[in-house]
């Protein structure tokens, strides 16, 4: 499974050519110009744009999965590429609802943590794809699930409290279990994403009654 994604992977950089660096750093800039309205305003319509900008790369991730289907196949790849527009929903219902509000984390901890997995996920990803020998084509980037995730549990993080629950919890366990299998048979580099969702699921038990609790309470008065 983790080489049959991997020659999916190369084979869709091959077809893409020069847009499959241009595209990630499109997105990347994207989330990042988002990211600092979020901070500098925190508004309701600065948090809808960029869930908007994630929603829009999700699509294209589930699309470059469900492309690679002659290579992974079928089942894996239409499979793949749901999971991807499943979150996609979540997100388009966050826009809807409004239950994630970006701005610059007020706890320490939740800063450092969020800013480094969001840097993570942009920037340290494909770094460590090539330190680990994986290089172009067989490598992914922003845009892709993996550091695409990342760099959303990192958002959610720096949301707390009010954040989407059921999408952040549904991605962190996903980074944990999906992560965890491509990494233990050979995809290295995932460990960063295994990290991701450990780091995701703990911050959900420790700030549990500021999410779950507190959070509700306030959002029914």
């Amino acid at each position: 499974m983790v080489e049959q994604t991997l020659n999916g992977i190369a084979s869709l950089n091959l077809q893409l050519g020069i847009w499959s660096f241009i595209l990630p750093a499109i997105f990347a800039l994207a989330v990042l110009w988002a990211l600092f309205r979020c901070y500098r305003d925190p508004s309701l319509t600065n948090t809808q744009l960029l869930l908007a900008i994630y929603a829009v790369i999700y699509v294209f991730g589930g699309w470059t999965i469900f492309a690679g289907r002659d290579v992974m196949g079928l089942q894996m790849a239409l499979s793949g590429a749901i999971g991807l527009w499943l979150v996609t929903l979540f997100l388009v219902l966050d826009i809807i609802f409004h239950w994630t509000e970006v701005k610059i984390p007020e706890k320490k901890e939740l800063k450092i943590i969020s800013w480094s997995l969001i840097f993570t996920g942009i920037f340290l990803y494909p770094l460590v794809e090539i330190l680990l020998g994986f290089t172009y084509p067989r490598m992914v980037f922003f845009g892709a699930e993996c550091p695409t995730t990342i760099s959303l549990i990192g958002l959610f993080i720096g949301s707390i409290p009010k954040v989407n629950k059921p999408l952040f919890i549904i991605i962190s366990l996903n980074a944990i279990f999906t992560g965890g299998y491509f990494a233990v048979n050979g995809a290295y580099f995932d460990y960063l994403y295994v990290l991701s969702g450990l780091l995701g699921s703990l911050m959900l038990l420790i700030y549990f009654k500021e999410i779950f609790i507190k959070g509700e309470k306030k959002q029914n008065v």
